[in-house]
């Protein structure tokens, strides 16, 4: 993936890796960049430039080093070109490390129908890593997010475990193959569309095919959270991504302020910094 800084930004972040964006706080003296420079580094690229050289290798392995956690915050580090880049320029950088963690949710949408489509611009707003398909051609050909598949189940087990499934098809016998299917497979989470009475027919045929409770305690049906009653297609998807993301692990934040970021500058003297905007 070549692109600029930016483009690199949201890429990764759609895409639910862990990356961190560079930015040159403040200069010093002589330096390969002025202020507001910035980059990002994944774990196996890094975009655009802080100024190349020594300085912009520390600056990619300390990037690397703050992902290893996979937890997302902010960091600040002080590099006197001189002594820790072994650069002649003579100047000092004043780095901020943002550090965003690789995504802890990541879903599975099934079916294309009013509710999945509500759900999937809930999702793709939110910036949750997704896959959405739909085993009927001209359903799934009315959006370029969604993904035609001919047998949702087989697709299915090509997916890791760590996804979160959503099963709202068109018919009822292939949501139970998926959910069959996605048991199977280990799946943290499944949000099955549909009555209480559905899921106990559901429960009934599963335990049948020997799956245990603890199980089927992985599905939820009907999906959504219990307190909204109306039944909108985009009020049944609010439902539904809130409950999901109430599923999602929490990520500790460990951040900086903007009184810290003043503070840690004026360690460093008579720096090269953009208007103080901050409070």
């Amino acid at each position: 993936m070549s692109c600029s800084w930016p483009e690199a930004l949201v890429t990764l972040r759609q895409q639910g890796h862990a990356h961190v964006l560079v930015t040159v706080l403040a200069t010093t003296g002589s330096t390969p960049r002025n202020s507001d420079a910035k980059m990002v580094v994944s774990q196996d690229e890094s975009f655009d430039t802080i100024g190349g050289g020594q300085l912009e290798h520390l600056a990619v392995n300390k990037a690397r080093t703050l992902m290893q956690d996979n937890h997302s915050g902010q960091h600040i580090e002080h590099l006197p070109l001189a002594a820790a880049a072994t650069q002649c320029c003579g100047g000092s950088v004043t780095v901020l490390f943002e550090v965003f963690a690789k995504a802890t949710l990541r879903v599975a949408l099934f079916g294309a129908g009013h509710v999945g489509v509500e759900v999937e611009k809930l999702l793709a707003g939110l910036n949750v890593p997704h896959d959405w398909l739909d085993s009927r051609r001209a359903q799934a050909e009315q959006s370029q997010a969604c993904t035609f598949v001919q047998d949702p189940a087989a697709w299915a087990r090509s997916l890791t475990p760590e996804v979160h499934a959503l099963v709202m098809t068109h018919d009822h016998q292939l949501d139970f193959e998926l959910v069959r299917t996605l048991l199977k497979q280990g799946f943290v989470s499944v949000g099955l569309i549909g009555s209480a009475t559905k899921w106990q027919r559901f429960k009934a045929r599963l335990l049948q095919d020997g799956f245990s409770d603890a199980e089927l305690g992985r599905v939820r049906c009907p999906v959504g959270i219990a307190d909204i009653e109306r039944k909108e297609p985009l009020a049944v998807a609010l439902s539904i991504v809130t409950e999901l993301l109430q599923l999602e692990d929490s990520v500790a934040n460990r951040g900086v302020t903007w009184r810290q970021v003043r503070s840690s500058l004026v360690q460093v003297g008579d720096v090269q910094i953009g208007d103080d905007t901050g409070q």
